[in-house]
């Protein structure tokens, strides 16, 4: 098969794929559908979705607590739940690491078209964190089986402890993500951002390193057009989170303070260039989860408050056929656990 023709036969199924996603939707309703799909472990949270080979993919830290026991017990694990319509969920894969805490996992889909899952892997000890590190795994080609989590190569100029690599987008066949680097000059809390690429998914190649203060660490990236955009969570100063953009090569950025702060940040572009972004609201009468939408320079509004509270945010999403659909969790019935979410995007004008 000449390279014309695989690629007219990689569009056709991948079209294919997108058409059977929104029809399932539409044969169901154009209302808002929420709930409540795993609350089996200890403690469920972080999460992330994709879509891949006619399946929903939700993947999430599984522990049996937001960190580990003071006896060193309680380690969290990697649960992978997949979907063929979004009722019903079953698991597929449990990824763990003997003495390694696995939390924050990441999905994409890479352009090799397997499943990607990046995740942090910190080691503690009596609850006191003594490393941080990123760790990779891949699927096989049908999405069901997945490696043994291996750790990612940084940068050389990026030094090697207290490393977490948040999450990877990838846009023309590279993967490009922001690495915060917490303990900085040995200094509890004090952290500094770096923007990193890939092209296969374990070695990543330092582009930049951000200037943004207030101590930046969890960053989700996007891209407009040949314009990257980052949203970035700063626990420093005043805390509130950070919108930048820059074109290529992505060496010089222009920054936008938001706000309002920023809980495990995602967000993505919706028609017409607008843009939705999820996260962990602080109120005054408590944390939960929502979505706020706006543009660049201009203000963004609360548009939906989605059923949360207590423990909760870390939203993964993505928007195909007039739908955003959504992973997140919370606390507010009880215990925290996954939901997922599929809304129109018509409820959100």
């Amino acid at each position: 098969m000449n390279k014309v023709s695989f690629l007219k036969r990689f569009s056709i199924l991948g079209l294919l794929m997108i058409l059977s996603i929104i029809l399932k939707a539409q044969l169901k309703d154009e209302t808002t559908e929420i709930k409540k799909i795993w609350d089996r472990g200890g403690h469920n949270a972080f999460t992330d979705i994709t879509y891949f080979k006619n399946n929903l993919y939700i993947v999430f830290r599984e522990g049996a607590h937001h960190i580990p026991n003071k006896d060193n017990s309680g380690n969290g694990k990697i649960r992978i739940l997949a979907s063929v319509d979004g009722e019903f969920w079953e698991s597929v894969g449990l990824l763990e690491l003997n003495g390694i805490d696995l939390r924050d996992p990441k999905i994409t889909v890479t352009p090799k078209n397997r499943l990607m899952i990046l995740m942090g892997g910190s080691v503690y000890d009596q609850q006191e964190l003594k490393s941080l590190s990123s760790y990779v795994t891949m699927s096989d080609p049908g999405g069901k089986k997945f490696s043994e989590p291996e750790p990612i190569e940084l940068d050389e100029k990026i030094k090697p402890d207290f490393n977490w690599l948040w999450r990877v987008t990838w846009y023309n066949k590279t993967g490009y993500g922001v690495v915060y680097q917490s303990n900085v000059d040995g200094e509890k809390g004090k952290s500094k951002a770096f923007l990193v690429k890939t092209s296969k998914g374990r070695e990543y190649e330092l582009i930049k390193e951000l200037n943004v203060d207030g101590n930046p660490n969890e960053a989700t990236i996007k891209f407009l057009g040949g314009e990257m955009m980052i949203l970035i969570r700063r626990e420093g100063g005043d805390k509130m989170g950070m919108l930048g953009t820059s074109k290529a090569p992505y060496t010089e950025w222009t920054w936008e303070k938001l706000d309002f702060r920023l809980g495990g940040p995602n967000f993505d572009i919706i028609p017409i260039n607008k843009i939705l972004i999820g996260t962990r609201v602080y109120s005054d009468e408590g944390a939960y989860t929502a979505l706020m939408m706006g543009k660049k320079n201009e203000k963004f509004v609360e548009i939906m408050k989605l059923p949360s509270g207590g423990d909760t945010s870390y939203p993964g999403m993505f928007s195909i056929g007039g739908y955003i659909w959504m992973s997140y969790y919370s606390s507010h019935e009880g215990k925290s656990s996954i939901y997922y979410a599929r809304i129109p995007l018509s409820a959100l004008e």
